[in-house]
């Protein structure tokens, strides 16, 4: 019986430059995947969190009507009207977080940068304390300008960074809305509610 050795010309498998040029290449296409899994699974936050805030808006209307024509001078601002949003929430939402209990709650969205904490604020639309706005910032541009357009029917105003997208009596603008949204977790939605 007579053994063969390989010869120089028959080895099998990778050599090093072969196994780092398919690492490299893995590497990079897990970079460009990252972001547009991450852009995907957002943009599948946004209909439920749009459907959270408009049940917490439609329940926190409930828990002041009756107050005459400014019933949000009571909500207050800062702190104290974002505690009161967050406690409305508890209990209503699956999309939105809320923390602490009483005056310390808060609540935040999972649509952009982690822990992105929604405000509220007793506004004016004629007269002070007629309305509120949530503001939602931190959002990234894969729920740009989708939460707007949800939120079109029940929102009285709509700005996106600053950009009107809904003014007092008028109708949602999509273009306006698109083209107010910028890359990455940068996009502040403000909506204001009568």
């Amino acid at each position: 019986m007579q053994h063969r050795t390989p010869s120089a010309g028959t080895a099998k498998g990778f050599t090093l430059v072969e196994l780092i040029v398919v690492i490299a290449i893995g590497a990079l296409l897990a970079l460009l995947a990252v972001p547009y899994a991450r852009g995907v699974i957002i943009n599948g936050k946004v209909e439920p969190t749009a459907n959270d805030i408009n049940k917490t808006v439609t329940s926190l209307r409930g828990n002041f009507a009756g107050q005459g024509v400014t019933p949000y001078t009571n909500l207050g601002t800062g702190a104290t009207a974002t505690a009161i949003f967050a406690n409305t929430a508890r209990g209503l939402s699956s999309s939105l977080s809320v923390s602490g209990t009483g005056a310390s709650a808060t609540v935040a969205h999972d649509l952009g940068e982690t822990g992105a904490q929604i405000t509220v604020s007793s506004s004016t639309i004629t007269t002070a304390g007629d309305s509120f706005t949530v503001t939602a910032p931190s959002a990234n541009n894969a729920a740009c300008p989708g939460l707007a357009a949800q939120l079109s029917r029940v929102a009285e105003v709509i700005t996106i960074n600053g950009a009107t997208a809904k003014a007092v009596g008028g109708v949602y603008n999509g273009g306006v809305a698109q083209n107010a949204c910028t890359e990455g977790d940068t996009n502040t939605f403000v909506f204001t509610f009568r």
